[in-house]
Order: C-alpha cells, then structure tokens, then sequence
C-alpha cells in the first residue's frame, strides 16, 4: 500500500507517473474487506430502527422503509437517509448524490386515495453537498437487478437478454 504510483490514459495521452499517497487501488481485493469492516458500526447501529432497515453489499446500500401510506414512507426514508448521510460524514465518509435513487412501491390492489400515488422526489440536506434533491426514478438498478415500481421482472430480462444480444420471447420478455 506504500510507494504506488499511477499513469493516466486518456485517448491518444499519457501523463507522467503520479504518487498515489491514500486509497486502495481500483479492484483491489482489500476494498471490498476495508470497506465491510470500516461500515460494521453502520449496520450495528441501525438495529433499533423500526418498520425500516439498511442494507449493505460491500459500498453499495439500500434504505427500505414501510408504512400505511406513500408519504409516510418515503419520509420514514428520508429520515434514515439523514441518520446514513450523519453517520458518514462523523466516519470520513461521503455518498455520491449522483448515484442516490429513490423508488417507491405499492402493491397492486392498493387503493390510491387512502395510501397514496408514487412519490415525485425527496428534499434532505447533506452535511457535505447541502440542500439536495432526489428525483424518484422509474427503474433502478440494485447489485445487478433491475427493479421497477411494479417489481415485476419484464425490464429485467429485456435489459439482459439485449445485453447478450438474444432476443426477448414469451410473456415476460416480449417488446413493443
């Protein structure tokens, strides 16, 4: 971890060599052990939450919270977004806004008028970026799993079978 030094490659140029002096290099196989380790207290911490949980995969997390209605339970996640984004910045941590999403989820007999329609985007206040916004998003992507509002599996296996270049069949894979 000492002594490193890097080259940057863009295009047709190449700069000099550059000291590395903190970090752990991309795809190392310390990142993902330093990473669980360091963010232990984070996910001991969150235990007492009720009707809510976090998860972790290495750096990649997810804030699920419930309640009666949509509004309740996205500010339920805004709440324990904060307590995350609070935590972070006391350890030397920081999230990226640019990778933050926020998708909201019903079941399909639900009545609207008495929980709700899908929540349009989140204001909170990060202790490094400020005042932000989170515009709520129709699909996300999670360890490798598309996920809809529905959480059905159609945009899944689309993205995938496209992705391997085969063509989508039966109900669930067929386009438009």
């Amino acid at each position: 971890m000492t002594n490193r030094k890097a080259i940057l490659k863009i295009g047709d140029y190449t700069s000099e060599s550059f000291n590395i002096t903190h970090g752990t290099p991309q795809g190392s196989p310390l990142s993902p052990i330093l990473s669980t380790l360091y963010t232990a207290n984070l996910l001991h911490s969150v235990k007492q939450w009720k009707h809510s949980d976090l998860t972790m995969y290495v750096n990649d997390g997810a804030i699920y919270a419930t309640s009666r209605t949509m509004n309740a339970a996205t500010m339920k996640a805004r709440e324990r977004f904060h307590a995350v984004l609070e935590w972070l910045y006391r350890n030397s941590l920081d999230t990226d806004p640019a990778k933050t999403e926020l998708m909201t989820f019903k079941k399909r007999s639900a009545n609207r008028n008495l929980i709700g329609d899908t929540t349009q985007g989140l204001r909170y206040t990060d202790p490094v970026h400020g005042p932000s916004n989170i515009t709520a998003a129709t699909m996300i992507r999670y360890l490798g799993i598309y996920l809809d509002h529905d959480l059905s599996w159609k945009n899944h296996v689309d993205i995938m079978c496209h992705r391997r270049g085969l063509a989508p069949t039966g109900p669930i894979g067929r386009t438009r």
